[in-house]
């Protein structure tokens, strides 16, 4: 009765016929749509991937710890949480693209402002003579007395990054403010405007799109980092359809499912280049050209075409919860495999190992005879390899006092004989390191591509499962949710996880600063494992879904696509449904409502 209601009233709504009509615009088509969604959602995918490719230049930048760049990290999410509900709720009867194109002004802003302490902050200086070649690099007798007072001149004249940290997380929260409207709104209104059959295809194409600029933004932040630089208006109707929502079993546990799924995303991927770094010795250029050229686009692949099978394969809500199922096992057997693929962290004189007069003491300054005179700084390191086969933090902890390009000589912590007394810049290799990496890069892209396949089918079972007149708030809870439990938490956990595994701390002006040394071992098995449970979780609630629409699938299933109607989708932009929303949360309590608390219960 309602459907035919909407009919009558958009009939009502009509101009006479002798009225002139309106020229239809070019850009009337569903198509030109999805390309400008497509395009602000590359935008979106890029600034948050760049960012991620630069959180370690942001730690040594800012002289941050992991926790604090997790901070940073988690941000975006944050500025969603207060409006995607009421955005996704009201936008449903707004003009939707106008509000994306708001949504694309703010956006832009969060990025303008995320550019302002490179222009705010004062010329990026590593510190004067004896800060750099006499206390870092090479061993110099330099008397105490001058050492500590250019020390002392130097962290009076250090900058206060507080400020340059706060503005990085107001641009973050910016950001997500703008990026509030792009995905629910989005999605819904694609989902309406196209056939029933074609719905998974469209909204692969778009989901591809988001992770296809991720791939944009390291491949950015990769050429990047080799430059050297200086809730009070919301509506009480609301409660209550929420109430409905999360009374569904299947919608509860497909959105927490997503959620778990995202977190390891949101997690392991914010850590993952720091992650090739540490494990694998690479740089931090060579790790975000490798994620952005590897992992990134097989990424997007796999969610094209998991949209793809699912329209092929012609799969029902149960085939694409068992086919979530599937690709969720394929890659948890990818990550349990990453736990044996890594480099141990190796001899390093005076942390993990005692060389030469060095006695170890874990977490502490190396102290040894050989560079008592030496006047060595921990306010950054730069690890050299000795010909005796141990990693020193830099050249200065080695006692070299001659550098000749990349070779030093006159190491007196290698070898007491000057012909041998020699080192070269970097850590000193392991053996099977190379093979382990290259194992590593193929396996994270298999993963990469079989565990995006399950999210275009996850967000058709999702909106299958509410009626079409709560598709749109629907989507809006699960990006709500997305955010307050896949974004948010994951990179404070990541990164404080990963801090618990350091083995040696930076110390600048007597405050302590970045990780410089990591117990590999320690790391790769945390890292890893964290992941694994998450995979696991999600897991287990694919299976209560599956298990719930096995029982009675026609309860939960509130759209089928074997009966679809000519008049069940919108084929022109001009047409739209005009559902008396406020009439139908009424009547949820009359029948549809108390049908689902009986099938919980």
């Amino acid at each position: 009765m309602q459907v035919k209601k909407s009919r009558r009233s958009a009939r009502d709504d009509m101009p006479p016929a002798d009225a002139p009509r309106k020229k239809s615009s070019c850009f009337s088509n569903i198509k030109i749509f999805l390309i400008s969604e497509c395009a602000l959602m590359l935008a979106q995918g890029t600034v948050g991937a760049y960012l991620v490719s630069v959180l370690t230049t942001l730690e040594r930048r800012f002289n941050l710890q992991s926790a604090d760049v997790g901070v940073i990290a988690s941000s975006f999410e944050i500025g969603n949480l207060a409006l995607i509900l009421f955005v996704s709720y009201f936008g449903a009867k707004a003009h939707r693209p106008r509000l994306i194109g708001c949504g694309g002004v703010v956006m832009a802003l969060g990025a303008l402002l995320s550019a302002l302490p490179e222009f705010l902050t004062k010329q990026y200086e590593i510190g004067d003579t004896w800060r750099t070649e006499a206390g870092r690099d090479v061993c110099s007798n330099a008397s105490g007395a001058e050492v500590q007072s250019a020390e002392d001149a130097a962290c009076a004249n250090r900058s206060n990054t507080n400020m340059m940290y706060l503005l990085l997380i107001g641009a973050q929260v910016l950001l997500g403010v703008g990026a509030t409207p792009v995905q629910p709104l989005g999605v819904s209104y694609i989902d309406d405007h196209v056939k029933k059959k074609d719905s998974s295809l469209y909204i692969g194409i778009l989901f591809s799109t988001l992770v296809f600029g991720p791939a944009c933004g390291f491949i950015l932040g990769s050429v990047c980092t080799k430059f050297y630089v200086d809730a009070i208006f919301i509506d009480a109707v609301i409660p209550k359809v929420t109430k409905h929502l999360l009374s569904n079993p299947v919608f509860t546990c497909i959105v927490l499912a997503a959620c778990m799924e995202i977190a390891v995303v949101a997690g392991f991927a914010a850590f993952l280049a720091k992650y090739l770094e540490q494990q694998f010795n690479l740089t931090t250029t060579s790790a975000n050209q490798l994620l952005g050229m590897t992992a990134i686009p097989c990424a997007c692949l796999g969610i094209f075409m998991g949209g793809l099978l699912v329209k092929k394969l012609n799969l029902s809500a149960l085939g694409a919860i068992r086919m979530a199922m599937l690709v969720n096992l394929i890659s948890t057997a990818c990550y349990v495999s990453f736990l044996f693929l890594g480099c141990d962290t190796g001899s390093v004189a005076g942390v993990t190992a005692i060389a030469r007069n060095n006695t170890l003491q874990v977490g502490k300054r190396p102290e040894a005879p050989c560079i008592n005179r030496c006047n060595c700084f921990t306010s950054s390191i730069s690890p050299v390899c000795g010909s005796d086969g141990v990693t020193y933090l830099s050249a200065c902890f080695a006692g070299c006092t001659r550098a000749v390009g990349q070779n030093l000589s006159g190491c007196a912590c290698v070898s007491p004989e000057s012909e041998l007394a020699t080192a070269v810049a970097g850590k000193c290799p392991t053996a099977g390191c190379q093979e382990a990496f290259l194992i590593f890069l193929c396996i994270i892209c298999l993963c990469s591509l079989v565990g995006a396949m399950a999210q275009t089918p996850s967000v058709i079972v999702l909106i299958r499962t509410v009626t079409p007149e709560l598709k749109s708030y629907a989507l809006g809870v699960l990006f709500l949710l997305l955010r307050l439990l896949g974004f948010i938490p994951p990179p404070l956990i990541f990164g404080a996880g990963i801090d618990s595994t350091c083995l040696f701390w930076s110390s600048d002006c007597g405050d302590k600063g970045a990780c410089l040394l990591y117990d590999n071992l320690s790391y790769r098995r945390l890292y890893v494992s964290l992941a694994i449970v998450l995979k696991a979780v999600a897991f287990l609630l694919y299976a209560t879904t599956w298990f719930c629409l096995r029982r009675n699938y026609d309860a939960y299933i509130k759209s089928h696509e074997a009966n679809v109607a000519p008049a069940d989708f919108y084929p022109s932009l001009s047409e739209a449904p005009k559902a008396d929303r406020t009439q139908f949360i009424y009547n949820l309590s009359d029948h549809e409502y108390c049908e689902t608390m009986e099938s919980v219960l």
